[in-house]
């Protein structure tokens, strides 16, 4: 499903997905937003992510069929002992370079995106099913994003947004 908000682009960087989708993880560009895009729908790359969120809230889906294909965002991964967390997981890249502030047209386009995705896929919003990239990497600490990130004012969004699609 495309939301009517959302810009359409498409990664070549996917795979089939046979997994059922029980994680979300969040990351950080880097970058700014449309050189990160670009990268993501490059095949040279051979990295991409579901979703791409701007520091205006603006959001870009790079994955046509989320259901059915997953994107290559989290690289060597684990999570509760299930290696490749790609496989069963939603990638979401946030417009971020390190010491920047997270605006809060971000931060609540990234809770409402989640608290669809949650809504989608059925995922108990309990359960910890919303993770940093720094937490699923690979050694642990090999990855730090998103940095600085407002949990916190993130989780209240998700949880006000999930409240209003019941």
């Amino acid at each position: 499903m495309l939301h009517p908000d959302w810009l359409l682009l498409r990664t070549p960087n996917l795979s089939p997905r046979k997994k059922k989708i029980s994680l979300i993880v969040l990351h950080h560009t880097g970058g700014a937003v449309h050189g990160a895009v670009s990268w993501l729908c490059n095949p040279a790359s051979r990295v991409s992510a579901d979703f791409v969120i701007s520091r205006f809230g603006k959001v870009w889906k790079l994955n046509p069929d989320v259901h059915g294909l997953y994107s290559w965002h989290a690289g060597v991964s684990i999570w509760h002992l299930l290696k490749d967390v790609n496989k069963f997981s939603i990638g979401i890249e946030l417009e971020h370079i390190p010491g920047e502030d997270w605006p809060a047209a971000q931060v609540a386009a990234a809770g409402e995106l989640c608290a669809w995705l949650m809504k989608v896929f059925s995922l108990d919003v309990n359960n910890r099913v919303i993770q940093s990239h720094r937490a699923v990497a690979w050694p642990f600490g090999r990855k730090s994003d998103p940095e600085g990130f407002p949990w916190s004012d993130f989780g209240a969004g998700v949880r006000e947004c999930l409240k209003s699609l019941q």
